[in-house]
């Protein structure tokens, strides 16, 4: 049975200032992100020397990629190293020739019509690997900045040959995009960066500006499942998610701290405390 937290604790979480979580949204021009943890790889050019690419960092939330999408264009190429893996430069080699493309053709991934679920930020791929060999049916997209983590993640899939996992190292605003309205089954987002000092917290990823549109990506009845163990952040999201007219609680309150079917990832034995985390499950409406 799940633990629900209480009215004075659930008054607390959405009483977070919305000034601390807004965004600029009025610029369409990619700018550098000194703080950026996604850098552009340094033999990555365009077709004269001194031409940047059009995309040269990346921008939390999803802001910056608002015109990438055409249809007249093509998709963009996501050719995965041994049907696992693609990292970053296959894909910046791309932003560096054109500022445009079509949404992500799934079925010439996976070569099938199952469901696609996506994570986000898929750390060493211990969740992802638990959920893709749980449902051999569905397909799993998981996405992580950090080359790090998304090698040893990439490196899990392998070894346990999971034919219906794919990673993907790359900002998840950008691939997130460039998938079509009303696909994907449902979507993860596992302890999401806090960036928990204030002067950080303009970076946090899950803005009423992205959750809407991870709702919009979402098939009618899918499901977006969000944790975190950040007090702070949990607040924000829970003020942040109950402006999406999309979505719906599937508890009888914003989150849970407590839910008995959670897959338990080394990140939660090791920081997660007896209290519990923060569980948010939403359906699409």
């Amino acid at each position: 049975m799940s633990k629900t937290n209480s009215p004075s604790e659930l008054n607390k979480a959405t009483a977070t200032s919305k000034k601390d979580s807004s965004t600029e949204q009025n610029s369409n021009i990619v700018e550098l992100n000194e703080n950026s943890s996604c850098q552009l790889n340094s033999n990555i050019v365009a077709s004269n020397e001194n031409q940047s690419p059009i995309f040269i960092s990346y921008r939390q939330g999803g802001v910056r990629y608002e015109d990438i999408l055409s249809k007249d264009a093509d998709p963009l190429k996501l050719e995965f190293e041994e049907n696992i893996l693609i990292s970053a430069d296959k894909i910046w080699d791309q932003l560096a020739t054109t500022s445009k493309f079509n949404y992500i053709n799934f079925k010439s991934i996976y070569c099938d019509d199952n469901p696609v679920n996506l994570e986000i930020g898929i750390g060493n791929g211990e969740f992802l690997a638990h959920i893709g060999s749980s449902n051999p049916h569905e397909n799993f997209l998981g996405l992580e900045v950090f080359k790090e983590v998304f090698l040893k993640a990439a490196s899990k899939i392998r070894k346990q040959e999971l034919k219906n996992c794919r990673v993907v190292q790359f900002d998840t605003a950008l691939i997130v995009r460039l998938i079509e309205d009303n696909y994907l089954n449902s979507i993860y987002v596992n302890f999401p960066d806090p960036w928990p000092k204030k002067a950080h917290k303009k970076r946090r990823l899950l803005k009423t500006h992205f959750i809407d549109q991870l709702a919009s990506k979402l098939k009618i009845g899918g499901t977006l499942y969000i944790a975190t163990d950040h007090d702070d952040y949990a607040a924000e999201i829970a003020e942040n998610i109950v402006d999406a007219k999309q979505l719906k609680s599937e508890y009888d309150s914003v989150y849970v701290r407590n839910i008995t079917d959670y897959f338990h990832t080394k990140y939660y034995r090791k920081f997660v405390s007896t209290d519990g985390a923060y569980f948010f499950k939403y359906k699409r409406i």
